[in-house]
């Protein structure tokens, strides 16, 4: 059994809605090990992102834990969390978020910039990472001169730039056509198994789900596993 690198507890999320409470989440609880490709499914609205959220320390839930490599995020002080989560979670989104005034190159070094890498050893990672990721000879490019494949490319590239135990990421190829959403997810695959890189992927697409090594739908709140 491979040593769990994501465990999440029990977690529950409430929204207040006037005087009532909307329950997102029901005691979700689950276990991602090393190199294990996880995949969430379920309706538009069924609590997929907030999950993912929770899971990077990016929202907290009403109860539960959740723990990466051991380590209770919610229980950590502001300042460690963010510092923990930079180095140690990655994030991959629908819309790739890359900053547009930075050269791909330069969007790749700013997690190691911040993590406190110097410049040299953040440029030579990122230039490291553009070779992995395929994307080598666009390194200089600004975000708006790539296209939409080799800018989820850039974004999948950032997420590994400090070598996270585990990547986050939600719908990564829901804003590209076949073709490029088909090479993403090869590569996702390749990063899982030839490196032992840790993925949680929120999808809408059943056929990607379906080739992950565990895959949950989570509806009404609840979570379950499918296999």
């Amino acid at each position: 059994m491979l040593p769990h690198v994501v465990a999440v507890h029990n977690v529950t999320k409430s929204y207040a809605s006037g005087a009532a409470q909307h329950e997102v989440l029901r005691g979700v609880s689950l276990s991602i090990g090393k190199g294990e490709i996880a995949a969430i499914v379920g309706a538009s609205g069924a609590g997929k992102s907030t999950l993912l959220h929770i899971m990077g320390a990016l929202d907290h839930p009403s109860a539960g834990s959740v723990e990466i490599g051991g380590r209770d995020l919610l229980t950590m002080p502001d300042a460690e969390r963010a510092a923990f989560r930079n180095a140690n979670v990655g994030f991959v989104f629908q819309f790739h978020h890359l900053l547009p005034e930075f050269s791909a190159a330069e969007n790749i070094a700013l997690p190691a910039l911040i993590a406190g890498k110097s410049r040299s050893e953040a440029e030579a990672r990122a230039r490291a990472l553009l070779e992995l990721v395929h994307v080598a000879h666009r390194g200089d490019a600004r975000p708006s001169e790539l296209s939409g494949g080799e800018q989820q490319r850039v974004a999948v590239a950032r997420a590994l730039a400090n070598e996270p135990q585990v990547v986050l990421a939600d719908e990564p190829s829901g804003n590209l056509d076949e073709e490029n959403a088909d090479a993403l997810h090869a590569l996702l695959w390749s990063l899982a198994k030839e490196r032992g890189q840790t993925f949680v992927i929120v999808t809408h697409d059943e056929g990607l789900a379906k080739r992950a090594d565990a895959l949950y739908r989570l509806h009404d709140g609840a979570l379950a596993r499918e296999r």
